[in-house]
């Protein structure tokens, strides 16, 4: 406590803080600490840009500007399921990740799916209608979000090959062929169209971000906050005597790694991190293949032995077993 009132102070916490059973309480109390001791917060999101995408709407809970939603929206795991039980039939994708049972049992199920991806993927291949090529991060041109608020250009730094165009650029024409198109023609006139929308972007211009970027909390233009109410303090359910399992997702994860022949030895393999207290009494040793199971769904893994692994919980390294975060598994040898 005396170290949040030397001076200075940021806190840093995760995204996923928020994911869990006791989330509510978790982020309640995080707003109080910081407002009684007048730290800053700082979010480490669990994707790139994902501040950016909240704040201009693309989040099931909320509208353009942080506004709550007019009506609830679906978040990808109800998207998934949707598709699944048949309460969704069409699906629009941006560079997903489409491995896993869920997307394997929503991909079968789907009428139709349009993909935007740097990458064809054999799940892709095989189920979807039509696939736009898109820009790798280097030939794209638009703005990110950094943790802190702060908006900054990014700009195209290679060409975009064969028949590749940008992405806002092909969604443009799609809504043409649906009667409502934007008039949008250049990156530029699209951000002019999102500060109309986002009401914290209002007055933020390609030309004051520059080199170094715009804080829109700053700017003036950030609405009041209000302390949340404090949530009930009831405890959820007990979630089973196994592992909570959490996944990790690696620094070098992704399609540039899996495609380019140069880059392939970057490729992360299965680990399953567990604490040595849980290894111990599970048999295993650093370096032995386990197996990480719940519920008839299964995932072979290298073992390593963290001590900063809390007792009772499991971290799965790029797995890609479909099994959610939070979950109560068990881990065997073998």
């Amino acid at each position: 406590a005396e170290l949040l009132r030397g001076g200075d102070v940021v806190i840093l916490w995760g995204e996923r803080l928020a994911h869990g059973p006791r989330g509510a309480q978790a982020l309640t109390r995080l707003i109080r600490l910081a407002a009684d001791t007048g730290a800053k917060l700082i979010e480490i999101p669990e994707n790139a840009n994902a501040r950016g995408l909240r704040e201009v709407g693309c989040s099931p809970a909320l509208g353009p500007g942080l506004a709550d939603a007019p009506a609830p929206g679906r978040d990808g795991a109800s998207i998934l399921a949707g598709l699944a039980d048949g309460e969704l039939t069409a699906l629009v994708t941006t560079h997903a990740r489409t491995e896993g049972p869920k997307w394997e049992q929503a991909l079968d199920a789907a009428a139709h799916v349009v993909a935007f991806s740097d990458f064809l993927s054999p799940a892709l291949a095989e189920h979807a209608n039509v696939v736009f090529p898109s820009e790798s991060y280097a030939e794209r041109e638009g703005t990110v979000t950094h943790t802190d608020g702060r908006i900054q250009r990014v700009r195209q730094a290679v060409g975009r090959p064969g028949a590749v165009r940008a992405a806002w650029s092909v969604i443009e024409d799609l809504l043409a062929a649906l009667s409502s198109p934007t008039g949008a023609q250049t990156a530029a006139m699209v951000w002019q169209e999102i500060t109309e929308a986002v009401g914290p972007y209002a007055g933020v211009t390609l030309e004051a971000m520059g080199g170094h970027g715009v804080r829109w909390a700053e700017t003036g233009s950030a609405p009041p906050g209000e302390l949340p109410e404090a949530p009930s303090d009831e405890a959820p359910a007990a979630g089973g005597t196994g592992l909570r399992l959490g996944s990790v997702r690696s620094l070098w994860a992704g399609p540039e790694t899996e495609h380019s022949p140069a880059l392939r030895f970057l490729k992360p393999e299965g680990v399953a991190e567990l604490s040595p207290e849980d290894a111990k009494k599970r048999g295993v040793g650093a370096g032995e293949t386990v197996t990480v199971h719940s519920n008839g769904t299964s995932v072979r893994a290298r073992a390593a032995l963290r001590s900063a692994v809390p007792a009772g919980s499991v971290f799965l390294v790029d797995g890609g077993t479909g099994l959610p975060d939070g979950e109560s598994v068990e881990v065997t040898r073998g």
